[in-house]
């Protein structure tokens, strides 16, 4: 059976940001494409007072992430959500070849699209909130610094 490496992610993601302390990490049910009737536009929902982060994890072999890869609901859902005050709303990116993981802002990454990319490189620094996130690789995952990333996000 094959090692589902984006399942992976998103439970690494879960990990380093429930060690942050007065944070809440809630996982939105999802049933793998919507096949179900559900589809949710974002993987977590993450508390750290003040500012509410909806993430959606993405995994990509290569250098480069197709912004073909987000569902319209996910472009909506998080759009929506990037609207609320104190709501921070985005993609995590996993180049996995590269090492590199990457927050981008749904802000960010319309803006980009809008400009006519069709993909983001491992390497691009976006209009809007871009950060890459710090940790201690392991074998294949990181350990992510997520203080690090609510430090960056709410600049």
């Amino acid at each position: 059976m094959a090692v589902n490496r984006g399942k992976q992610f998103e439970q690494v993601i879960r990990e380093s940001f429930n060690r942050v302390p007065n944070t809440n990490v809630t996982r939105l049910a999802d049933d793998m494409g919507g096949f179900k009737g559900k589809s949710q536009p974002c993987d977590f929902l993450i508390f750290h007072s003040p500012y509410l982060y909806a993430i959606e994890c993405k995994s990509v072999h290569g250098n480069t992430f197709p912004l073909s890869n987000i569902t319209d609901n996910q472009w909506k859902g998080l759009q929506e959500m990037s609207t609320v005050n104190r709501v921070i709303a985005g993609v995590m990116i996993w180049f996995i070849d590269k090492d590199v993981t990457t927050f981008y802002s749904i802000k960010a990454l319309k803006w980009f699209k809008e400009q006519g990319a069709k993909s983001i490189r491992f390497s691009d620094e976006l209009f809007g909130i871009t950060i890459r996130m710090q940790g201690k690789k392991k074998r294949v995952f990181f350990e992510y610094d997520a203080e690090q990333f609510f430090r960056e996000a709410e600049q």
